[in-house]
């Protein structure tokens, strides 16, 4: 699954058409696509649109659903987590702000989203402070087998390029699929 951390594009949180999203993400090289939405689409649409999108790799953001859909489910800052996934090959992804929170991740988690590295307009209510890449490189080098995918205000080639250097496996990002 190497290649899923690649670019992990996440839906606006405010989406109204999900598959001309999951198009444009798509064309803009997204290896797989997370789906954060104040509005969720109901089950049945939200399944007609994964099978619209067959073969696809998926995720849902745990802030609207606990349940398990797609290819796995991805949680908010701790403290929420699952716990031990609870199915070979579903993924469990959990976002971290400090090397802490990463190591109680790397517990259970498939991968971790670390961050933020840039200003994000994504979490204007949050009051994060923003991440030295140094972080990530301590993260790397003390989780070498855990994807860590680095997130905010990851909009530009450029900037994938910097935190790919850093030891990221991957970005996430929103605006950067809207392109």
């Amino acid at each position: 699954m190497k290649g899923l951390w690649e670019a992990m594009a996440v839906t606006p949180w405010d989406l109204t058409e999900l598959d001309a999203w999951a198009e444009k993400a798509l064309k803009r090289g997204a290896t797989a696509l997370v789906l954060r939405l104040a509005h969720p689409p109901s089950p049945s649409e939200l399944w007609a649109w994964a099978k619209r999108w067959e073969g696809v790799p998926w995720l849902v953001h745990a802030r609207w659903t606990s349940q398990l859909m797609g290819w796995g489910i991805h949680y908010p800052a701790p403290p929420l987590s699952p716990g031990h996934p609870p199915l070979p090959g579903y993924l469990y992804g959990q976002s971290c702000h400090t090397v802490d929170e990463v190591e109680k991740a790397s517990l259970w988690a498939s991968y971790v989203w670390i961050g933020p590295f840039f200003p994000t307009p994504s979490h204007p209510e949050e009051k994060v402070a923003l991440l030295s890449l140094d972080i990530l490189k301590q993260a790397s080098s003390l989780f070498p087998s855990l994807p860590l995918i680095a997130i905010g205000g990851i909009d530009s080639d450029e900037r994938v390029a910097v935190v790919k250097a850093a030891g990221a496996a991957g970005f996430a990002a929103i605006r950067y699929f809207a392109q």
